[in-house]
Formats: structure tokens, C-alpha cells, sequence
């Protein structure tokens, strides 16, 4: 791929802040990046005065105050931009201005997807594959973000990596509709309609509930997960001329969770009609070798590219991945910094509900496309998410297995004397009679 000019580096500012809640200015150089690190309840507050900037291809309003916590992102500036920060933890150590040379390959691939809208009605479906921390994620947002600046596009975004929340909880992957601008103050890109009313337009994913939290827990729900999953994108990009136009784009797990043949990922472009793979990774890297060697036959040389890995791409640990899972679900049922909720808790006896659980090979239980009914005790489902289903409530596995989501909710207390459960809906009113699945994933207030 053709690269655009490269941009001078440039260094921060060397003003002394030792950390106050004073409002400071800061001038970032065209072409680089603010890499911002808050711990977790650390509140920074930015508003830009003068130029342009962006996280995730995502504009920031001048004059508007933005409120961030408990995230890791760059803030990149396509012109040297002044903005004014506020942040009692935050130190003149702490701010690490740096030059980015990744974005020329990401302004490149936009306009090539830009192209690809303009000559066809189909649009193009881009598979982005990559290590983890390669920044595959934030590729994917940047993409989307750009898709809407140009014209009337509504990309569709899907989220194949049940670790990462993005518009719903973890433990689940995704298609959404990017119809308006993302927030940018929510590292899960923004809210969804159980939100309620939100200062930016919510967004309507297309949910399937993998219920295990790492893939290769249960390979065979995972793959039926997609297999689902791709019909309704399917059917979604029939019925909307719009979406199909604007076309698909793919974030998949880690590499190193897939399979060594790639068979995985084969179906996963089977199942979502792609026709572009993105590789982040070197030339050098072996990976991109191998995929052209298992996508060129397939794909033509002419539809695989290579992105070198993200700069502005923060280090993720298990800790801070866990940290961003549990914000997802505390914004599902209580709202976000903006957007306060209040959730609703009933109290349902123990036969009024049906619970499964997906099968699990690392507890000795067979590692196919399978549920088994879940005992109620504490141990169980205190403090278990569990997703409700469509499915009714005495519906059998397979039924409950096909059963799109309907919702979440959260078991608070399990009252084995009284045979009652406390569990909290995002909304008020009974509990429906449906079938339910718990995840992996616990939430303690």
C-alpha cells in the first residue's frame, strides 16, 4: 500500500504540574499522540481550545468538556491542536506525547474502503486479524468513525472476541450498526438502548450470548455462535441497502487463540461473505507469510494488506481487561458518568426460573454445542450475570441454544431458606418467562 508523508516529531511541553484540580493547557504537535493511562476512579477532564483532535477517529467538539475514567487512549491530533486538562492525579511524568507513524497505513485503508463504497453496491467486508495489543480494536473504531465523516454510511461492526464488551456485556459477540458518532468518553464505544435516553444516538446490536470467557472453552458454541450470528448479518445486510453499501467491519480475537491451519478464521469469512483481510503485524512477521499463503489462492493478493502493529496501542493486562468488563456491566444496569440508570430488583422463587449453562472442556464436560441445567445454589449464581433468552422458559436445550437474547440480568442474592432469588432488570416489571444461560462473568457491587 502507498503511504502518505511522514510528519515531523515533536516534544511535550515541559510546564512543571506536580497534580492539582486546576485546569492546564497542553499544545500536542500535528501528527502525535497524547497517550493517556487513568487508573481505575482517576477522572480526567479535557476540553480542546484551538485545532483538531481525535481518539478513535472520533472528533472532539471545541469548547465541550469531556469526561474520562478508567481507560487507556491516545489522543491524536491531525493539526496542532491546544486543549486544556484537568486532573488532580495526573503529573508532568505522566503526559507522553509522542509521534505517530501508524495512521498514513490507517488514512490509506479508509480511503481504499471509501473507494470500494463508491464503485459498488456491495460494500466491502474487512476481516482484521492481528496479535493481541496489536490494536486491532482500535483500528476497528477508527474505521467506523471515518466511514461516517464522509457520507450517509452505517458500517456495520462486528465483534468476534467475547473478552472485549462493545455496546453489551462481556462474555458476548456482536453486530452493530454505526448510524451516528461514537462517544468518545466510553471505551465501550458508546450505549446501547437499554440505556434509556443518552445525550448521543444509542445503538441497536445484533447480540449472540457465548456465555464462557475465553473461546476455547467450548470451540464448537463459539463457531455456532458465529454461525448464528452470520445469518443475521445476512439478513440484515439484504433487507438494508444502506448497511450492505457500507459494508462490515470484522474485529476477531487474538490470533494465538485460533487454531495454527487458520481453519477458524476461514469461518469466519465464510460465514460473514468477507472479501479483505487486514494483518497487523510486520512484513517480517510470519503470520503475514501464512496468511497469504492460506488467503491469496482465495482472496487475491490485491485484498490482503499489512498495518505494522498500532502506535498509541496501550500494554493491556488481564487486570485492566477485567476492569473494563466490569464497567461494561455496571453501565448496563446503572449508566455511565452522563447517563445515571436505575435498575429495578425482584425477588422470583426458585421454580420460576430455568437456568442452563454452556458446556465447558476444562471441567471435564463435553466440548460440544451443549447446555446442561444449572443446580440453584450460592455457590452457583451469587452475583452470576445470566442472559435471558427468547426462548421460553420449559424450552428445551436446542431451542435455548438457537434463542436470540433478549436481555441481561443480575442474580444478587440467592436465599436458600426461602427458595427465592433477588436479581436486578435493567428495567422495571416482572420477570419474563423465559429460558436463562449463565455466563463466566460475576458482578459484586
Amino acid at each position: 500500500m502507498a503511504t502518505l508523508p511522514g510528519i515531523d516529531e515533536h516534544t511535550a511541553s515541559e510546564e512543571l504540574i506536580t497534580g492539582d484540580n486546576e485546569w492546564h493547557k497542553l499544545v500536542i504537535p500535528k501528527g502525535s499522540d497524547w497517550q493517556i493511562e487513568l487508573k481505575t476512579e482517576t477522572k480526567l477532564m479535557i476540553k480542546v481550545n484551538s485545532g483538531i483532535a481525535e481518539i478513535f477517529g472520533t472528533e472532539l467538539a471545541l469548547e465541550e468538556e469531556y469526561t474520562f475514567q478508567s481507560w487507556k487512549f491516545p489522543v491524536y491530533a491531525v493539526e496542532e491542536t491546544e486543549l486544556a486538562w484537568k486532573c488532580p492525579d495526573l503529573t508532568t511524568n505522566a503526559i507522553s506525547i509522542k509521534h505517530n507513524h501508524t495512521m498514513k497505513y490507517i488514512y490509506n485503508l479508509h480511503f481504499m474502503l471509501e473507494k470500494v463504497r463508491m464503485s459498488s453496491f456491495e460494500g466491502p467486508r474487512v476481516v482484521i486479524v492481528g496479535n493481541s495489543q496489536s490494536g486491532k480494536t482500535s483500528l476497528s473504531r477508527t474505521l467506523c468513525s471515518y466511514a461516517l465523516k464522509f457520507n450517509s454510511y452505517q458500517p456495520l461492526y462486528i465483534n468476534l472476541d467475547p473478552q472485549q464488551p462493545t455496546f453489551t456485556i462481556p462474555g458476548c459477540i456482536s453486530a452493530t450498526p454505526i448510524s451516528d458518532i461514537l462517544d468518545a468518553q466510553l471505551p465501550t464505544w458508546g450505549q446501547s438502548l437499554t440505556s434509556g435516553a443518552t445525550l448521543l444516538h444509542n445503538k441497536q446490536p445484533m447480540v449472540k450470548n457465548f456465555g464462557l470467557e475465553r473461546i476455547n472453552e467450548n470451540k464448537d458454541i463459539y463457531l455456532e455462535c458465529i454461525n448464528q450470528l452470520g445469518q443475521l448479518v445476512g439478513q440484515r445486510l439484504h433487507t438494508d441497502p444502506q448497511s450492505r453499501r457500507s459494508g462490515c467491519i470484522i474485529d476477531t480475537p487474538s490470533i494465538a487463540q485460533l487454531d495454527e491451519g487458520l481453519g477458524e478464521l476461514h469461518h469466519m469469512f465464510k460465514k460473514f461473505n468477507a472479501n479483505i483481510l487486514v494483518a497487523l503485524c510486520p512484513e517480517t512477521d510470519p503470520l503475514w507469510e501464512k496468511i497469504k499463503k492460506e488467503f491469496g489462492p482465495e482472496l487475491g493478493n490485491n485484498n490482503i494488506f499489512f498495518i505494522p502493529s498500532l502506535d498509541g496501542v496501550s500494554s493491556v493486562d488481564d487486570v485492566y481487561k477485567r476492569s473494563l468488563q466490569r464497567l461494561s456491566i455496571r453501565e448496563y444496569f446503572y449508566g455511565s458518568l452522563n447517563t445515571a440508570l436505575s435498575p429495578y430488583a425482584i425477588g422470583v422463587d426458585y421454580e420460576d426460573v430455568t437456568i442452563w449453562k454452556p458446556s465447558n472442556v476444562f471441567d471435564n464436560e463435553v466440548g460440544k454445542v451443549q447446555l446442561f441445567p444449572v443446580t440453584i445454589t450460592p455457590s452457583n449464581l451469587q452475583h452470576a450475570v445470566v442472559a435471558i433468552t427468547f426462548a421460553e422458559r420449559r424450552a428445551d436445550q436446542a431451542a435455548v441454544i438457537k434463542s436470540p437474547v433478549l436481555g441481561f440480568a443480575l442474580i444478587t442474592e440467592v436465599n436458600e431458606k426461602r427458595r427465592k432469588l433477588r436479581i436486578l432488570l435493567p428495567v422495571p416489571g416482572r420477570l419474563p418467562n423465559k429460558a436463562m444461560v449463565l455466563t463466566s462473568y460475576r458482578y459484586l457491587e
